[in-house]
């Protein structure tokens, strides 16, 4: 924790004293005195390197060839418009660029080590066996290849959860209030999934947050089955619902991540049939009264 708001302070103070002498020199024409592109290009460097958690797991080195690549694109049509009398300008954004490119992905490096923290704690509140879908790709490969193979039936869940209101009511929101943290809510699901599933289903996490559950030897109609039990039990336990989504194979795709495209696609249409089919009862009910 104290690497991490040691790492936000130096950012924002860098940011800071960038916009601050850009400030104090612009009437004085001296070497300071930065064009317009420079800091649209911090902010676009900070802002991605924060805002998109997958870059914290790449290397820092690819990012910072790539704004540099980037810096040296603007700086060529600048130089176009501008001359070689600008050059020194050029090298000193240069530095204060790739500065900004480190200094933004130790940030998020720092913010991912957190979100770890969290998810481990939250693990060891409520154990479950949920994998994280980038350290899955063997045993994906493994279920898909051994379907492939014995000509079997093998089916994805979707099942991403829904925000939880602040409503008092909800028996939810007062179960995630002493936890706190989404984090233990992710885990909570799990627990109930690992409770619910045979030892053979995979669950699988995305980085989005939904739950992919891998089922073997699985035809799509006991999928949806399974789909809409662990609503059922999702909701009696926590209070929360999930959208959820079946594809499965061969039938509708050959490969894994087919499979999860066909169950992205069709999430939401589940819910939308549900709605369809309330409604449908609300108004027989209205008129036999």
């Amino acid at each position: 924790m104290n690497e991490l708001r040691t790492s936000f302070i130096l950012l924002v103070l860098y940011l800071l004293a960038l916009f601050a002498v850009g400030e104090v020199f612009d009437n004085y024409g001296l070497i300071f005195e930065f064009p317009t592109h420079f800091y649209f290009l911090i902010v676009a460097v900070v802002g991605t390197n924060i805002f998109v958690p997958r870059l914290s797991w790449m290397s820092v080195t690819p990012l910072l060839g790539f704004w540099a690549f980037v810096f040296f694109i603007i700086a060529y049509f600048y130089i176009q418009v501008n001359g070689l009398g600008s050059l020194q300008v050029l090298g000193i954004e240069f530095i204060l660029v790739e500065v900004a490119v480190w200094m933004s992905y130790h940030l998020n490096s720092q913010l991912r080590a957190v979100e770890a923290l969290m998810d481990n704690l939250a693990s060891a509140t409520y154990t479950n066996r949920t994998l994280d879908l980038r350290q899955a790709t063997e045993r994906i490969k493994v279920e898909m290849t051994r379907s492939r193979r014995h000509h079997h039936p093998l089916s994805v869940i979707l099942l991403k959860p829904e925000k939880i209101t602040s409503n008092e009511d909800q028996k939810a929101y007062k179960l995630m209030r002493e936890d706190l943290l989404r984090h233990f809510a992710s885990a909570r699901i799990g627990q109930i999934m690992t409770n619910e599933l045979r030892q053979t289903d995979l669950i699988l996490r995305a980085p989005e947050g939904h739950f992919i559950i891998l089922c073997a030897e699985t035809p799509r109609e006991s999928s949806v089955l399974l789909a809409e039990r662990l609503q059922e039990a999702i909701d009696k336990e926590i209070g929360a619902s999930v959208e959820w989504s079946v594809a499965s194979f061969p039938d509708e795709a050959l490969t894994f991540e087919e499979l999860l495209n066909k169950a992205y696609a069709a999430l939401g249409k589940n819910k939308q049939e549900e709605y369809i089919r309330s409604s449908i009862s609300d108004l027989q009910k209205v008129e036999k009264h």
